[in-house]
């Protein structure tokens, strides 16, 4: 990490799922913005704080919400690789710390991935990606009256449980889990009909939990 360099922060993308590397450098005092190279859209801000540190500003690609981290100086000082979540549903936003370490664990996890799923073309990296668009897509659809519960009512929430999505339906219960491994199923998931999705009543709680 260079002198001028604060700390370097790697978020993923809350539209595409892409993920970056923004180094923050140590004398800039205005709120800075880094849009996606990708999909153009914003990827994060930051302030640099005298004698306070780091106020990072992300939006979490799952659920939406705006999210706040304070880094001191002296924490900063210390951080070689630290994981960034969402406080409300845990799901990982990025990381922060050095750019050396941070590039080894990307490199790492897309290895390691590779040497335990040899049967699937996508790296976890393009698969958070395809997810998050899912997500997105299907935020879209339900907005536009394109994706709704056999019920009829619009009022679904979308998550993401292990590699699949999740639809839930608030105002009968009904919920649908919809796999998202091939390009077949998101395909599904961003085109398909929904009155042929499997809704369910109630989703097992040993598959919420994987």
């Amino acid at each position: 990490m260079l002198l001028e360099t604060l700390c370097s922060v790697a978020v993923y993308c809350p539209r595409c799922g892409r993920v970056e590397i923004t180094d923050i450098p140590v004398f800039e005092k205005n709120r800075r913005v880094r849009y996606c190279k990708n999909c153009g859209n914003p990827l994060l801000s930051w302030e640099v704080r005298p004698r306070k540190g780091l106020l990072l500003l992300l939006t979490c690609g799952l659920c939406g919400a705006a999210i706040q981290k304070m880094f001191s100086l002296h924490q900063l000082h210390k951080i070689h690789f630290e994981k960034l979540y969402c406080e409300k549903d845990r799901f990982e936003l990025g990381y922060i710390g050095r750019w050396q370490d941070i590039a080894e664990f990307l490199d790492f996890n897309e290895a390691e991935y590779d040497a335990l799923h040899p049967e699937e073309d996508a790296d976890p990296l393009e698969h958070q990606q395809a997810l998050l668009e899912a997500v997105n897509r299907a935020h879209e659809r339900i907005l536009l009256g394109d994706l709704s519960c056999p019920c009829g009512s619009t009022a679904i929430t979308v998550g993401i449980v292990g590699h699949s999505v999740l639809l839930e339906c608030t105002d009968c219960g009904s919920s649908c889990l919809l796999p998202a491994r091939t390009g077949k199923d998101l395909q599904r998931i961003l085109h398909g009909d929904a009155r042929h999705f499997p809704w369910k009543q109630e989703l097992p709680l040993d598959m919420l939990r994987k």
